[in-house]
């Protein structure tokens, strides 16, 4: 639909500019203005009934700014200067307090984000005081005309700063709606730059290109006019992705180049208020690189811990904290390329199958955390590592095998007290577990431990380990046995310890 829009607005255009070109200084321009800007008003407000809340209410002010402007268009036809400018006046009031009410959003309350308007909106001024204001002031010495005159391209710097910023923070289907819109107020902007420039140098004649300025640019804000269906994506209007992060920059850039072409024209010399102007965006855009370079570290900082987080998970267990298999086969490859000495406990409890078929997987995993803490205590500066199930292995030094294997065994088999089996109805009769204490039950598990002190790699000592703790568990369990090349035709057949 917009682009059958699009369509019709650039012929009428191209109509219109045959119009001023073959009759220049007529009023033709001047009646399109107001027809146009009233069907906007018509477009925007029809664009307000499927809206809600804050959205309705901020369609409507443009809406009514639009046909104010038409008003104040007639008026200006009829030959009524002050009932027009005060109609103007009014018309671009209730275009920024829509926009602005649109653009009120918690996300538009950060200081960035009033940095970046702050910007726009200095860089704005700093354009129309080089184009118009300046002259406009300077032609006549600061009197009431100039004050009157001014308060056109004033009202278009407030307004093209908020419709700026809120392109800036608008996310969703309704951003292109509000490009549309924007370009077509930068339009007007332009026009009525241009008009009060021409007026205090004498060059205004009514119904030239200036006027086609203000048609073309309400015909591209008329275009802009949102959709049902871009209103009903914008509930939430802002996002964390933003990708238009240059935009604050693109006044400030015009900005400049209108600043050297002044500078040049003034023969070198420097207007006072654009020098303070300028030192004005330069210090906003600094102060707004300060609190990037911020956003920055803070944001590096959180990648850290949330790379720290992910890589704790990957080589963790979630269940004990303890090294997973992963993590103790990388530090038992680093280890052994660097030529450092290092056994290899495997431990494989003896036992703990029944617990869970008895008590519950949460009195397994109650035994699990207890075992994984005595381990770690037994190991002091070792490794520890949750190979997965009721397996765990221990990184030690060779000299320290045996002693700490004894050490284990004797630590996996102190008891360890579980919540009980849930209790029957029996029971809860008989007053257990109906509001009084949780019943306790008491578990014993064992540990079978192989022991490998050599190996070509670490597949080779993960393999050995693994066969002397099976020898262990035929052996009786509850022991310790070291690898040697003799048992490995006992464990050929298989590739791992029974089940307890």
């Amino acid at each position: 639909m917009r682009s059958r829009e699009t369509v019709v607005v650039a012929v009428l255009t191209a109509a219109l500019l045959v119009v001023v070109l073959q009759h220049p200084g007529g009023s033709y321009t001047g009646w399109a203005t107001a027809a146009m800007t009233f069907g906007v008003g018509l477009r925007w407000l029809q664009s307000a009934v499927p809206a809600r809340g804050r959205m309705r209410i901020g369609l409507r002010l443009l809406a009514a700014g639009f046909m104010g402007w038409s008003g104040g268009q007639l008026a200006w036809l009829a030959d009524a200067p002050q009932l027009a400018t005060a109609t103007f006046d009014t018309a671009m009031l209730l275009m920024a307090a829509g926009v602005a009410w649109m653009a009120a959003t918690r996300r538009l309350g950060s200081v960035r984000a009033v940095l970046d308007g702050l910007i726009m909106a200095t860089s704005l001024c700093f354009i129309s005081w080089a184009v118009a204001l300046g002259p406009l002031y300077r032609a006549s010495d600061g009197g009431p005309a100039a004050f009157s005159a001014a308060t056109y391209p004033l009202g278009d710097v407030l307004i093209g700063s908020i419709t700026l910023l809120m392109l800036y923070e608008t996310r969703g289907p309704r951003r292109r709606s509000v490009a549309i819109a924007a370009a077509g107020l930068l339009t007007v902007f332009a026009a009525d730059t241009a008009y009060a420039s021409q007026v205090f140098i004498g060059t205004y004649r009514p119904g030239g290109l200036t006027d086609l300025g203000w048609f073309l640019g309400f015909a591209i804000v008329g275009i802009g006019a949102p959709r049902a269906d871009e209103i009903d994506g914008t509930i939430s209007m802002v996002t964390e992705e933003r990708t238009w992060d240059h935009l604050p920059y693109l006044p400030f850039g015009a900005a400049l180049c209108v600043g050297v072409g002044e500078f040049a024209l003034r023969g070198g010399r420097v207007d006072g208020v654009l020098f303070l102007l300028m030192i004005l965006m330069t210090v906003l855009i600094l102060v707004r690189q300060v609190l990037a370079l911020r956003d920055n570290r803070l944001l590096n900082r959180r990648l850290a811990e949330v790379v720290e987080d992910l890589r704790h998970r990957a080589y963790h267990d979630p269940l004990t904290g303890l090294p997973n298999r992963a993590l103790l086969l990388d530090t038992l490859e680093r280890r052994l390329e660097t030529g450092r000495p290092v056994a290899l406990l495997y431990v494989d409890l003896d036992g703990f199958k029944p617990v869970n078929d008895t008590h519950g997987h949460e009195a397994g995993d109650r035994v699990l955390t207890t075992i994984a803490a005595r381990l770690a205590e037994c190991a002091g500066d070792a490794v520890v590592a949750r190979m997965g199930g009721d397996e765990f292995a221990l990184l030690v030094p060779p000299a320290a095998a045996e002693d700490l294997a004894a050490r284990v065994i004797a630590a996996v088999g102190v008891p360890i007290p579980v919540r009980a089996a849930p209790v029957t109805a029996g029971a809860v009769t008989a007053g257990l577990g109906a509001g009084g204490p949780v019943p306790v039950a008491t578990v014993t598990v064992g540990a079978s431990v192989g022991i490998a002190v050599d190996g070509t790699g670490a597949g080779d000592l993960m393999r050995h380990a693994d066969v002397a703790m099976y020898a262990a568990k035929l052996r009786g369990r509850n022991r310790a046995v070291t690898f040697t090349p003799r048992l490995e035709p006992v464990a050929a057949p298989l590739t791992t310890a029974s089940a307890a």
